[in-house]
């Protein structure tokens, strides 16, 4: 039914606050991809899993994490549905989807101003999931705040800012923005992150 994966736990003067991430794709593979690259990239995460959308929402509504990210299809309840259902029950949630085919479900994901990632593409998906951590962190723990590259996953619009915009000012976007690889306006010149 539901498996919790928790990073290791680190010093308590080390330890920066849990934040619950909700990973639903009726792939255990990909769930175990996901859920293992996240523990390797970020720290500070707990996961939890859910096998198909109907489930996502319970976890959701019982577990209450700060971030989801859901597969398109799903059987039960899709992804695009349950991520509706969630944003209406839990409005602080930050919400994304992940499918194998991204040009089917992009204009729906952009109608509801979801952030759509290709599971071909982890690395994006990653990106953003590390910034939706951080921002979380960052309300915990308004000490930690730096500014970073960010770039909207939808439009490619960039800023530097320490903590995101809820929409993205371009192409409104809710919560579409992942790592940078380099400062906006500054072409040619790479970042150090």
């Amino acid at each position: 039914m539901e498996n919790l994966a928790v990073l290791p736990r680190l010093d308590s003067r080390e330890q920066g606050p849990q934040v619950q991430l909700l990973l639903a794709d009726d792939d255990a593979n990909m769930r175990s991809l996901l859920v293992s690259s996240a523990r390797d990239r970020i720290t500070s995460i707990a996961a939890l899993e859910a096998e198909d959308g109907a489930e996502a929402v319970q976890i959701g509504l019982q577990q209450r994490p700060q971030i989801a990210l859901l597969d398109v299809n799903m059987p039960k309840l899709g992804g695009i549905e349950a991520a509706l259902t969630l944003r209406a029950l839990q409005p602080r949630m930050r919400l994304a989807l992940h499918t194998a085919d991204p040009r089917t479900h992009r204009e729906r994901a952009r109608e509801h101003r979801l952030p759509l990632f290709d599971k071909l593409q982890l690395e994006r998906a990653l990106s953003w999931l590390e910034l939706q951590v951080q921002s979380c962190v960052v309300e915990l723990r308004p000490s930690l705040v730096e500014n970073r590259p960010l770039e909207c996953s939808s439009c490619g619009y960039g800023i530097a800012c320490s903590t995101p915009p809820a929409r993205c000012p371009m192409c409104q976007a809710e919560d579409a923005w992942i790592h940078a690889s380099r400062l906006p306006f500054h072409r040619g010149v790479e970042s150090v992150l």
